[in-house]
């Protein structure tokens, strides 16, 4: 059998931006994808009219008529969705947290079901292409068989690679995704808000670094690190270092803790690429390590 006819018929309980992605490119790719419940029945109906032979329905609804499940709520709702429905034997109930482990899923488990978790490594816009994003990322499961085995081929058939994630790592697992994605948005916001005040500059700052990012993203993906990393800070500049913490000193507080704290996170990176001689990184840890200090006694606030 394929991995498609081991799923069944597949309902979605929750119809956001991540629920339409994947059950699009699953009936792309030969799923069966039946139905959809949402908070809102506008949500519900839009999704189920992008998929031929899919409904609208209530959530009980979806659970009595899906061999599959895929609970793709907020994480937050997750546990009471799985408390306050009713599951059979042998039925399938997944969600698709990063952050959550399968026990959030224990009232489907007693009533008979095989529970599991398949996480996107992904965010989820509209506009984009479904099965375009979602190929060549990798999907984090747990489950236990046959479920597992179907969620990979799931995973496989939609063009991502796998990994397998145990429960206890779930935690430091998703607080890496936060830190490659919503952690990096919020570091270039608040470069970009350093240019405010200066003149010709102000109102630039994210439209000028963008192109900045994309590069040393592309640069890494290209070249991995240590390699793709450049800057004062892996070259042992020192004195171009000293001049950034005195100007963030003096006109951007909040922000010269994060400047240090990731420029001391930085130093080991560049002693492996070669950059950094013993002497300028025994400097550079010294000076950014008092900087750290002295701002946090300040209680300077993050920008």
């Amino acid at each position: 059998m394929t991995g498609a006819q081991t799923l069944g018929n597949i309902g979605f309980i929750g119809a956001g931006a991540m629920a339409s992605t994947l059950a699009i490119a699953m009936h792309r790719r030969g799923y069966a994808v039946r139905a959809v419940a949402s908070r809102t029945e506008a949500s519900a109906e839009r999704l189920a009219a992008g998929i031929p032979g899919c409904d609208p329905l209530s959530p009980q609804a979806v659970a009595d008529r899906s061999d599959t499940v895929f609970l793709t709520v907020p994480d937050d709702a997750i546990a009471h969705v799985a408390a306050t429905l009713r599951w059979r034997n042998n039925q399938f109930v997944i969600h698709c947290s990063g952050a959550l482990d399968i026990d959030v899923l224990s009232p489907a488990a007693r009533s008979g079901a095989q529970t599991g978790g398949l996480h996107p490594l992904q965010t989820f816009t509209a506009g984009v292409d479904p099965e375009a994003s979602l190929r060549g990322i990798a999907y984090a499961v747990e489950a236990y068989s046959p479920l597992r085995e179907s969620l990979e081929a799931l995973a496989t058939a939609l063009g991502g690679w796998l990994l397998p994630l145990d429960s206890t790592d779930r935690a430091v697992y998703h607080a890496s995704a936060i830190a490659a994605c919503g952690l990096v948005a919020t570091l270039l916001k608040q470069a970009g808000d350093l240019w405010r005040g200066i003149p010709g500059l102000d109102g630039n700052g994210m439209r000028a670094l963008l192109p900045l990012t994309r590069s040393t993203l592309d640069n890494i993906e290209r070249q991995g690190l240590p390699d793709a990393l450049t800057g004062p800070a892996a070259r042992g500049d020192v004195g171009v270092v000293r001049m950034h913490l005195d100007a963030l000193g003096e006109r951007a507080p909040g922000f010269l803790p994060l400047y240090a704290a990731l420029s001391l996170a930085l130093l080991p990176i560049a002693r492996d690429k070669g950059t950094l001689a013993g002497p300028q990184e025994a400097q550079l840890r010294e000076l950014l390590t008092a900087s750290l200090t002295e701002s946090r006694t300040e209680g300077a606030p993050c920008a």
